[in-house]
């Protein structure tokens, strides 16, 4: 008898082209391929993906049918978004390949350890991510926004800013973005210390001068120049920055925020930046998405302001799908994935320990 299919379903809209089915389906003959399809218009896009959505969602109402059949049959599901209750939904679901590095989305949504695999995109945003990083720092400490205002009121004022080299620059979240953006400040001329959750007492890293563990952190604060938070969103970490870490930090700090809003007491940090103790502030994620129009940060001088954009996506889905395709093959072979995360530390269902598959993907 043949072997059974394993059907695919392909969750993230781009992905939805007849050539991404034809590179899945020449990995291995058993699999089978289903899209989870959109409206037309449906606009998903600019959706932030760190909460589940009803199903069907907004921008996919006229599809409900066809997205239910999809799900109720996949075994492998790829995505950034998911529906609410996903295990009800996708019974026969055993492995997700997430489209980002964050994968809170699939905790909330119900899914169980003991049950599903789970992979992220772990490393594919993190040099665009750390490219972002060094140009906030640069437009504050060579203050380009205020000679952009300048010019555009034609006023030839002289401005001088900050040299980058022999800044410290500490690094909260030493994973793949943390040590993307150490290299780039050492190679600037920078001193890096960093924070890594899994730190061991004299673990190194040749990407920074000191490298802590968690019970580092105010001792990192303490000297940075710059603080680049770049940790993965848990429960341990929500407010791993509040007003005590802020008021830790040199007057003068800047702080990048490329993680998730949650690691960030916003109030707090609102005060620190409104009294001028911190510097400055460049946050690309935050504890409400979208930022309210009410949210006072639209405001303060001392802000730049990105909608969750501080990855570059002009390869980023190749880059992914690529990543998918050879997990699809390991999948089939019964081999380890590469980027499966640690689901107990992200606070899903624990895992029956006889079926712990191994873990290959980075920790932060």
């Amino acid at each position: 008898m043949p072997d059974s299919p394993i059907v695919v379903c392909l969750g993230y809209p781009d992905l939805l082209e007849p050539e991404y089915t034809l590179r899945v389906e020449a990995i291995d003959s058993r699999f089978q391929v289903v899209g989870l399809p959109v409206d037309p218009d449906g606009e998903w896009l600019t959706v932030p993906p760190a909460e589940p959505h009803p199903e069907p969602p907004p921008w996919a109402r006229s599809v409900e049918a066809d997205r239910k059949r999809a799900l109720a049959k996949c075994e492998i599901l790829i995505s950034l978004h998911t529906p609410r209750n996903l295990p009800a939904l996708a019974p026969q679901l055993r492995w997700i390949q997430g489209m980002g590095a964050g994968v809170e989305q699939f905790a909330r949504a119900g899914v169980t350890s003991e049950r599903v695999r789970l992979t992220n995109a772990s490393g594919l945003a993190s040099a665009s991510m750390a490219e972002f990083v060094i140009g906030r720092l640069l437009a504050f400490w060579k203050r380009f926004p205020e000679q952009a205002e300048l010019q555009k009121r034609h006023e030839y004022t002289q401005t001088y800013g900050r040299t980058f080299s022999g800044s410290t620059v500490g690094i909260v979240g030493f994973g793949s973005i943390g040590r993307e953006v150490a290299k780039r400040a050492r190679a600037l001329g920078c001193r890096v210390v960093g924070v890594r959750r899994s730190h061991e007492p004299g673990q190194t890293s040749p990407h920074a001068d000191i490298l802590y563990g968690v019970d580092g952190l105010h001792e990192l604060l303490e000297q940075s120049d710059a603080v680049i938070v770049s940790a993965p969103a848990t429960e341990e970490t929500r407010h791993l920055i509040s007003a005590k870490e802020l008021a830790c930090m040199q007057r003068g700090t800047i702080l990048v925020n490329v993680a998730r809003g949650s690691l960030l007491d916003e109030a707090a940090l609102t005060r620190s930046l409104m009294d001028g103790h911190l510097g400055g502030a460049a946050l690309d994620v935050f504890e409400q998405e979208p930022l309210p129009p009410d949210s006072p940060l639209w405001d303060l001088p001392n802000v730049l302001l990105s909608a969750h954009s501080s990855v570059s996506t002009d390869r980023y889905v190749d880059d992914a799908f690529e990543l998918f395709l050879d997990n699809l093959g390991r999948y089939a072979s019964a081999q380890p994935l590469r980027n499966q995360v640690d689901m107990d530390a992200l606070g899903f269902a624990p895992q029956d320990p006889a079926g712990k598959a191994e873990e290959t993907g980075e920790d932060h």
